[in-house]
C-alpha cells in the first residue's frame, strides 16, 4: 500500500483550473454562493489558504428543558419528571414572582436555572438565599427593552438593582443574560447576532463596573444554515475572547442554545423536529454548554407531555446514543469551517465596532437603528421565502395540498404590542406566518 506522502500535493490553483476544464465553458463563478452575511462560499477549500486561529469550544453540553411558570404545583411536577427522564437541568422562566418552595419541591437546586423576566431586587435576594446560591437566577434588562420597548422600570432604576446584586452574591456568581435569542426570531443574520451580542455585554460592562463584571450567560438561538450556525458560535467564542481582553474584564461566560421560531410553521409541523435535530447538532458542534431543544408544537400548542418527551429525547440521542458531547471539536481543523468563521467573525467585528462608535448597543436602540438594520434583512428574508429562493420544505416546497392546519392552543402569529413603548420594540416574526394567515383566511371564506 501506498504511504500517503508518496502522492503528489495538488494546489488550489491546479484544482481551480481542473475544475474550470470540467465545467466545459462554464464561469467558475457561478459555483460560489453568495450568503446574506456578505461571505462568499468557495465551491471547494483547499491547505493554500487555510485560515487556522484559535478555536474554542466546550468539553460537552447540558441537557436542558424550560418551562414558563404558570402554576408552580404543576410546574414542580413536570421538573420532576423531565430529571427522571433524561433532563440534566431545567429552567424556569417567570413574568412574575412565584412560590418558590412549592416550585422547588425535591428539586435539586444545582440543576435550576431561574429566568426572571420582571425586576424586583427583594425577590432575587430571597430567591438566592433561599438556593443557598447554588441555582442559577437571571436578569435581562437590554433584552427586555429589545423585546417590549421598555425597561423593567427605568434605565436608571434597573442598573441601580444590578448593582446591588452584584454587591450582594459572590464576584464569580452569574446573574446576568444577554439575549441573542430574540433577534434571530426577528430576522437577525448571524453576524448580526454575534455582533449584538458582544455589545450587549459592553453595556453591561460600562453600566456596572469596568474593573469587575459578573460572568454572563449569552442565550443564542439557532437557525437553519447548519454550517454557518456552527460557525456563528466559534465566531463568537474568538472575538469574545478579545474583546474582553481588549476591556480587561473577566472571560468567564457561558452559551446557552436553542432552535429558533423563525423557520417553524403550522403546516406539516411535525417537520419542526427534523429542523430541531439538525439546529441542534448545529450547536453542538459550536460548542455550546447548555442546550435546550424546541417542542415542534410550542408556538401553537400549551405545555404538553407529547411533545416535550420527544424534544428532550432528541437531545438524550444526540448525546448519549451518537455520542455527539464526545465529538465537539469534529468541526475544527475543517478548512471550509475554519475559513468560514474566520470571515464571519471579520464580518461580526466590523458590525461591532460601528455600533460602538455610535454610541453603544443601548445608544442605537434609541436611535432605532438596530431595529432598522434587523428590519431590513427580515424583509430581505422574507422576500426570498415568498419568492420561493428560500425553501421550507412543506410549507412553500413540496407542499401537501390535503394536509390541514392544526388546531391552535396558542396565537401563533406575531403580536402587536399595545401600550406607550420607549422605543420601537424588535418584533420576532416566522417566515411562515403570511402563508399561514392566508390559508387560513381562503378556509374561513
Amino acid at each position: 500500500m501506498p504511504e500517503f506522502n508518496e502522492f503528489k500535493k495538488i494546489s488550489s490553483a491546479e484544482w481551480k483550473l481542473k475544475i474550470q476544464s470540467d465545467l466545459k465553458g462554464e464561469d467558475y463563478s457561478t459555483l460560489i454562493t453568495h450568503t446574506s452575511e456578505d461571505i462568499d462560499i468557495k465551491p471547494f477549500y483547499h491547505f493554500d489558504d487555510f485560515k487556522k486561529f484559535k478555536m474554542l469550544s466546550g468539553n460537552s453540553f447540558v441537557i436542558v428543558q424550560e418551562l414558563m411558570i404558570a402554576n408552580e404545583k404543576i410546574a414542580n411536577k413536570i421538573a420532576l419528571k423531565s430529571f427522571s427522564k433524561g433532563a440534566e437541568t431545567f429552567r424556569f422562566i417567570a413574568r412574575k414572582k412565584f412560590d418558590f418552595k412549592q416550585l422547588t419541591q425535591q428539586l435539586d437546586f444545582s440543576k435550576l436555572i431561574f429566568q426572571l423576566n420582571f425586576s424586583d431586587e427583594d425577590f432575587f435576594k430571597k430567591l438566592y438565599r433561599f438556593t443557598k446560591g447554588k441555582s442559577v437566577i437571571l436578569l435581562n434588562p437590554i433584552g427586555n427593552l429589545i423585546k417590549t420597548g421598555n425597561w423593567y422600570i427605568n434605565k436608571n432604576k434597573d442598573f441601580e438593582s444590578l448593582k446591588n446584586i452584584q454587591e450582594f452574591v459572590p464576584p464569580d456568581y452569574p446573574f446576568i443574560e444577554v439575549d441573542v435569542y430574540h433577534l434571530l426570531n426577528a430576522g437577525a443574520t448571524s453576524s448580526q447576532q454575534v455582533a449584538y451580542a458582544l455589545s450587549q455585554a459592553v453595556d453591561y460592562w460600562e453600566n456596572l463596573s469596568n474593573k469587575s463584571c459578573p460572568p454572563l450567560y449569552f442565550h443564542f438561538g439557532i437557525g437553519s444554515q447548519y454550517f454557518m450556525e456552527i460557525a456563528k458560535l466559534k465566531a463568537f467564542r474568538v472575538l469574545w475572547e478579545l474583546i474582553a481582553r481588549e476591556y480587561g474584564v473577566d472571560t468567564h461566560y457561558k452559551v446557552y442554545t436553542k432552535p429558533g421560531l423563525r423557520n417553524k410553521s403550522l403546516l406539516d409541523p411535525y417537520v419542526n423536529m427534523l429542523r430541531t435535530g439538525m439546529e441542534s447538532m448545529s450547536a453542538i458542534l459550536g460548542g455550546t454548554d447548555y442546550l435546550s431543544n424546541l417542542p415542534y408544537d410550542i408556538f401553537f400548542k400549551k405545555s404538553n407531555a407529547f411533545s416535550e418527551r420527544i424534544a428532550r429525547n432528541q437531545l438524550i440521542i444526540l448525546k448519549e446514543e451518537a455520542g455527539f458531547d464526545k465529538a465537539m471539536s469534529a468541526a475544527e481543523a475543517s478548512y471550509f469551517l475554519e475559513n468560514l468563521t474566520h470571515d464571519l467573525a471579520r464580518k461580526s467585528l466590523d458590525i461591532f465596532k460601528t455600533i460602538e462608535k455610535g454610541g453603544g448597543f443601548t445608544e442605537q436602540l434609541y436611535q432605532g437603528k438596530i431595529q432598522e438594520k434587523i428590519s431590513q434583512q427580515a424583509a430581505e428574508e422574507q422576500q426570498k421565502f415568498d419568492e420561493g429562493k428560500l425553501v421550507l420544505v412543506g410549507v412553500n416546497k413540496y407542499v401537501n395540498e390535503q394536509d390541514k392546519l392544526p388546531e391552535y392552543e396558542i396565537f401563533p402569529f406575531a403580536k402587536k404590542r399595545k401600550g406607550q413603548t420607549l422605543i420601537p420594540p424588535v418584533i420576532a416574526k416566522r417566515l411562515a406566518e403570511n402563508t399561514e394567515k392566508k390559508i387560513l383566511e381562503e378556509k374561513e371564506n
